[in-house]
């Protein structure tokens, strides 16, 4: 991994925690947000929300379905920053 993912993946999880504090300090990356980590749609907005503020970008709504764990969104946010 490099320098760029590994600090995508840590911000990830911090943020993740944040939102939901009960969550294990050492998610999976392929853990899916809704059916392993027991997120709702409001957490997931949430995590979108501090995505676009810390990293720049905008995430369309059509794109949410993409981001169903820690790997999607990695390539995901990776990708949009690299467009930018």
């Amino acid at each position: 991994m490099n320098a760029d993912v590994d600090e995508l993946i840590t911000f990830l999880r911090d943020e993740l925690r944040a939102i939901k504090p009960a969550l294990p300090a050492e998610l999976p990356a392929g853990a899916n947000y809704l059916c392993d980590l027991n997120l709702d749609s409001l957490d997931l907005v949430e995590l979108v929300a501090r995505i676009e503020q810390s990293y720049g970008v905008l995430i369309p709504d059509a794109d949410l379905p993409t981001l169903v764990s820690l790997d999607a969104t990695v390539r995901y946010v990776l990708g949009r920053v690299a467009a930018a």
